[in-house]
């Protein structure tokens, strides 16, 4: 089932729906990563998140995919310090679905797992946060050290978007904005758990202590021997989550 959400600053979410074969009583929310122009295209066999969603709902769950605003069909520009409220967005359009609920499980990659911990510290509704590679914040990127180059490598893949009425040093201070390291120890999600890859060449592993510890101890971080960054490519990881997921 396809969906729309608006989102409060009036920004147009595009989602996916994917349903249990048996009635299900629990809902899985696919939060993606930053996307990365200059990174090689999918294999033609891959799925994206829909592929994923797919391994999910044997479990008994429904799953809900979406873009984050500036990617694929939805609306507005990528700036991520406004993501938190495309979640939370789609979790109220879930919401009218379903009926108000507080058991939303919310699986985030990478800037969608940052995402999530932060809105998370806002909403209630996220019972359950899982997230693959998350960052504890944005300095690692460098992305305010050269906010040029890479507000162009993002306006040049059609995610800054004409009409965009900020600049190259407004766009990259939202990358500063989001602070998951900050909002974890109010992180209202029940549980928590943090996977991370050994061999992420982007989000460094030490990331995963950084963000365990600020949780003070609630949540549950596990470290994939071996696994690099694209976690949702990874068949280990794929099967950490099953796992994850399957106990509950």
């Amino acid at each position: 089932m396809e969906f729309e959400a608006l989102t409060k600053d009036d920004v147009k979410i595009k989602g996916k729906l994917f349903f249990a074969k048996a009635d299900a009583a629990r809902c899985v929310v696919l939060a993606h990563g930053l996307p990365a122009p200059h990174m090689a295209s999918p294999e033609p066999n891959d799925e994206g998140y829909a592929g994923l969603a797919r391994r999910i709902c044997p479990l008994g769950y429904d799953v809900a995919i979406f873009n984050f605003r500036g990617t694929g069909e939805s609306g507005g520009n990528l700036e991520v310090d406004k993501w938190p409220l495309d979640l939370i967005a789609v979790l109220g359009r879930l919401d009218d679905h379903y009926g108000p609920r507080s058991d939303y499980i919310v699986v985030g990659s990478s800037a969608g797992g940052a995402t999530s911990i932060v809105t998370a510290e806002r909403d209630e509704r996220i019972h359950r946060l899982i997230t693959f590679a998350a960052p504890a914040d944005y300095e690692f990127l460098g992305v305010n050290d050269d906010p040029g180059d890479w507000f162009e490598i993002y306006r040049k893949a059609g995610m800054i978007r004409a009409g965009y009425d900020g600049d190259a040093d407004s766009w990259a201070a939202g990358f500063l904005k989001i602070v998951p390291k900050d909002a974890m120890p109010y992180c209202k999600a029940k549980e928590i758990t943090l996977l991370h890859g050994s061999e992420d060449e982007t989000v460094p592993p030490e990331h995963l202590e950084i963000l365990a510890k600020a949780s003070g101890g609630r949540a549950k971080a596990v470290m994939l021997p071996g696994v690099a960054h694209q976690m949702r490519r990874d068949e280990r990881a794929v099967k950490a989550l099953l796992k994850e997921l399957f106990a509950r």
